[in-house]
């Protein structure tokens, strides 16, 4: 029988550490399924699916200390279920990208209106970097949702205009088929 396990780690940041994970999975007969990982500040971080012969995966799980004493992060792991198992509704995907000078808000605005309208995001990125010719920092935020039939699309971008115009952000959403 094939298990799924969700890995999230967390510290220092140097060179090595996702060969170090994957070495870690591949000498125990474990699939790394999906991966992300980034470097926060000066810390680390890392989220992995994983897959592997239920026996392999409870081995993996009693083996952490060596994983956590090999790389110096902290470990955490969540058994979950096949990504196929996950229940999918019928939905139109999106892509948006907000882009602004940064300030407290942003992100809960958005993920405020979409929540209120029952729309799930799927995958979300942000960033803040330094504009070199202004001094500003600027903010990014990019993610994928689905949208249910039920949503009217219309009124999702009301909804997005007027947080757009309250915090001077530009705010542009598109349907998409592939990522």
């Amino acid at each position: 029988m094939r298990s799924y396990v969700v890995f999230s780690s967390m510290g220092p940041d140097r060179p090595g550490l996702a060969k170090e994970f994957a070495e870690f999975f591949t000498a125990r007969g474990i699939n790394i399924e999906r991966a992300r990982g980034c470097v926060l500040g000066g810390e680390f971080g890392m989220i992995i699916l994983t897959s592997g012969k239920t026996d392999d995966i409870e081995r993996l799980i009693g083996d952490l200390d060596t994983l956590r004493q090999k790389t110096g992060l902290d470990v955490y792991v969540r058994k979950t279920k096949a990504p196929s198992h996950r229940e999918v509704l019928p939905s139109i995907p999106y892509k948006l990208i907000a882009t602004a000078i940064d300030r407290p808000g942003i992100i809960h605005q958005i993920s405020r209106t979409f929540q209120q309208r029952g729309i799930s995001i799927d995958d979300i990125a942000t960033n803040v970097d330094n504009n070199p010719v202004t001094g500003a920092n600027v903010f990014q935020m990019v993610c994928y949702f689905s949208l249910p039939p039920a949503v009217k699309i219309l009124e999702l971008k009301n909804d997005l205009n007027r947080i757009s115009d309250e915090y001077n952000i530009d705010i542009r959403f598109d349907a998409v088929i592939n990522k």
